[in-house]
């Protein structure tokens, strides 16, 4: 890689968007999978651009998987050349493998689109999962990626706005650079420059090693938990990210609830969660676990005593 490859973002979505912008026009059609990220919902249906989904489906092992005749099928039917795809997965938290990635760019390929990867969650890798770039499985991957990196996620610096991008296509890179300048806002400022620098020294990552640590043990409590105790509520184990997204269709329907309801009740007793809806689960609650472990504990606990099993 070489420096020119590397350009500031003014955050990971803004890189969605200037890339959008550069190649693709208001009106026209953009692949995503669902379950989606709502940061994606709301800023490509913004720029104006549709929103298809190709759904990932679970398969007999409760892992989520991408439905590559799906993604064809759309890709051809709505006549789409920009696809969204993120790796590792927000909200499913599928860390995917190389032939997954592999076969997803295959058909990225023959479709002609430019893709937009967003790596965000890269870093946050459970349970000796290994996170495999998208612009690595391929020459022709490497050339029509647009990879969206930023230290926010895992070292908690959101707040100070600071992302970049790696793209080796110099046509792609000079596009997405011209559509980024045109804010003037584009630029990196120095607490985010100094933070990033401090992230990536060798002291981050070993605090990143231990933070890996924490939560793959927070995430596999919390899904044996749920697994043990639960009934009627579906989780798969997320390979990376600190979030998860149960599905409690049966359980409601088992008690007669309605998601808000149950929503509600796990709020009125200080939980607090997310309505998984915005982010296409029909009925499924996001739930983030980077906390102690002590307080996860709590969390099921209480959802334990005074909702799931009250």
């Amino acid at each position: 890689m070489t420096r020119e490859c590397i350009g500031y973002e003014n955050g990971v979505l803004g890189g969605v968007i200037s890339t959008l912008c550069a190649f693709t026009a208001p009106g026209d059609a953009v692949l995503l999978h669902s379950p989606t990220y709502i940061g994606f919902t709301k800023s490509v249906t913004n720029s104006g651009r549709r929103i298809v989904h190709s759904p990932l489906r679970k398969d007999e092992n409760g892992v989520w998987r991408m439905d590559y005749e799906d993604m064809d099928a759309k890709i051809k039917a709505s006549k789409i050349h920009a696809a969204i795809f993120c790796s590792p997965h927000n909200p499913c938290g599928r860390v995917w493998e190389q032939w997954e990635i592999e076969k997803a760019m295959k058909v990225y390929a023959a479709n002609d689109c430019i893709v937009i990867s967003d790596e965000i969650w890269s870093d946050i890798i459970l349970n000796g999962n290994r996170h495999i770039p998208t612009q690595s499985v391929s020459e022709d991957a490497r050339n029509r990626t647009v990879a969206l990196y930023a230290p926010s996620k895992t070292f908690n610096l959101a707040g100070l706005v600071g992302s970049y991008h790696i793209i080796y296509n110099s046509y792609l890179r000079d596009r997405v650079r011209a559509q980024s300048s045109k804010s003037h806002y584009n630029e990196m400022n120095v607490l985010s420059m100094h933070a990033l620098i401090g992230a990536y020294r060798p002291e981050g990552y070993e605090w990143l090693d231990e933070l890996r640590e924490v939560l793959s043990g927070n995430v596999n409590y919390a899904c044996d938990y749920i697994a043990r105790r639960f009934s009627g509520v579906n989780v798969s184990k997320p390979q990376g990210t600190y979030m998860l997204f149960p599905d409690c269709g049966q359980w409601c329907e088992n008690r007669g609830k309605t998601l808000d309801e149950l929503l509600k009740s796990g709020w009125d007793v200080g939980v607090a969660w997310q309505d998984g809806r915005m982010f296409h689960g029909a009925s499924s609650i996001r739930m983030n676990l980077a906390l102690p472990l002590s307080r996860v504990e709590e969390a099921m606990n209480r959802l334990d005593k005074y909702v799931f099993n009250a």
